[in-house]
């Protein structure tokens, strides 16, 4: 009797221990299913969004070690892991995002079962169908004694480039071969296009703005920029992006390539729209310019000489982020003085290099100037946003923007213009200019204002004279 109890409870706990077994064999078969339907979402991810569909994964994974097929006399791919045999079945499908409106179907990967469609008679707003693709992985597996079991993962890949036109793969410079055109000579400046299928048509375009077609065949083109001469160019010294896309029958273009080319192609050119005079403050002399096109320029000098023949000391050397102001501090007094200022940049070889000089200007003596104008009066700061702070039209100024008003000045030759200082009266505390507009109040908004700060105003003639500073007010 002894016997027969004990044998009964040992086959009941080797009962239990080999159940246990199998539900560790059953999970360990699925933890290894999961890890490895990640593993191929993640090669699907890595395969050129063109190419991705169930036929390419399949053969990525036969490139992968450990991911080939483990038994090539056994119908579909199977993979080895973990002790485990699995069969792998990828499946993709297309989505058309009617988010962005329906295209016609690309015909490469077949829509997916719940993708919306265009329906019978519909007209095709979107150029590119194909929004993003979905994958599914099912992998399946049987454990010996056991039933088969399974698994399925998907993910989504999202178009990259939201079209499936044909994409540029290459751009290279031809003619110069080089993305730094120094050579003055050089007018024009020519680029070979490779293309990973075969375009309709393939568009070029320099800092965004398109400006023609190339011309070729097959997945080679090219096309020509013309710069225009050294000494009147349709594009002056500056770094500029150049980009080609390329588009098929349906107008829809793949991934683009850009190149930055650097053109320095002279010294910079004369700088325009000086103008100075005596301010008749501590016999200093203001003198301003208009900013030269090419962006290589560096820094401006400006030169005094008290002859036009000899025009050879430097009084100022601002860079190109200040202001395109000067004040010769220290002039000397009772004669004509003359200037000339440069667009200074970098020589192809290296180091600075002046470029062209501007028009002479000549300014005459303090006694020329009869005396600056009068000094404004009046000044008043309101903040917008307030009843009765307004704009120079008359419309409420914007909230919390400091609204400088004052009077007008009067001067026998003509005021020219107004100067605004903030916390100083010194040539480093000028804030901006305003230009009296006809039949306008004299309204000065300062945009940049944060915190307190005070302010003044002159007035400034024809001659550049500059009258004596006006009362401060205060604003915060």
């Amino acid at each position: 009797m002894a016997i027969v109890v004990l044998l009964v409870g040992m086959l009941g706990a080797v009962t239990m221990i080999d159940t246990g077994n199998a539900m560790t064999s059953k999970t360990k078969a699925r933890e290894g299913a999961t890890a490895l339907a990640r593993s191929v979402l993640e090669i699907a991810r890595g395969v050129p969004y063109r190419q991705l569909s169930a036929d390419q994964l399949v053969a990525e994974l036969g490139g992968r070690p450990g991911l080939g097929d483990a038994r090539h006399t056994v119908p579909g791919h199977q993979i080895e892991s973990r002790g485990f045999v699995y069969t792998v079945t990828p499946t993709v499908c297309t989505i058309d995002d009617p988010v962005d409106d329906l295209g016609e179907a690309d015909g490469n990967v077949g829509y997916c079962a719940n993708s919306a469609v265009l329906g019978e008679g519909e007209t095709a707003l979107d150029r590119n169908a194909d929004d993003y693709r979905r994958i599914g992985v099912t992998l399946s597996w049987t454990l010996p004694g056991a039933n088969g079991d399974s698994l399925v993962q998907t993910g989504v890949v999202t178009n990259p480039v939201g079209g499936l036109g044909p994409s540029v793969t290459s751009l290279t410079p031809n003619s110069p071969a080089t993305t730094e055109i120094t050579s003055g000579s050089t007018t024009n400046a020519s680029y070979r296009v490779e293309t990973s299928a075969v375009p309709a048509s393939i568009t070029w375009s320099v800092d965004g703005a398109r400006l023609g077609e190339a011309s070729g065949g097959g997945t080679s083109w090219s096309f020509s920029w013309p710069l225009g001469s050294a000494n009147t160019p349709q594009f002056v010294d500056c770094v500029y992006v150049v980009q080609a896309e390329a588009f098929d029958d349906k107008g829809r273009a793949g991934a683009t390539k850009a190149l930055t080319v650097k053109l320095n192609r002279r010294a910079p050119f004369p700088p325009t729209q000086f103008n100075g005079g005596r301010n008749l403050n501590a016999s200093r002399v203001d003198l301003q310019w208009q900013a030269n096109q090419e962006c290589d320029v560096d820094r401006y000098r400006v030169y005094r000489g008290t002859s036009a023949g000899v025009i050879d000391t430097v009084v100022c050397q601002p860079t190109k982020d200040q202001p395109m102001e000067c004040v010769d501090d220290d002039p000397p007094a009772g004669v004509t003085l003359f200037y000339q200022v440069v667009g200074v940049d970098t020589a192809p070889a290296g180091g600075e290099r002046d470029g062209d000089r501007s028009a002479i200007l000549e300014v005459a003596p303090e006694s020329a100037n009869a005396g600056p104008p009068t000094t404004p009066t009046g000044l008043t700061v309101c903040t917008g946003g307030n009843p009765g702070c307004d704009d120079i039209d008359g419309e409420p100024a914007p909230a919390g923007v400091p609204v400088l008003t004052w009077n007008e000045s009067t001067d026998s030759d003509g005021v020219a213009f107004y100067r605004v200082y903030r916390d100083g009266n010194g040539y480093d505390d000028r804030l901006d200019v305003l230009f009296k507009v006809v039949d306008k109040p004299l309204v000065f908004m300062d945009a940049t204002a944060s915190g307190a700060h005070t302010y003044r105003v002159s007035a400034v003639d024809s001659l550049f004279g500059e009258s004596v500073l006006s009362g401060e007010v205060a604003w915060q």
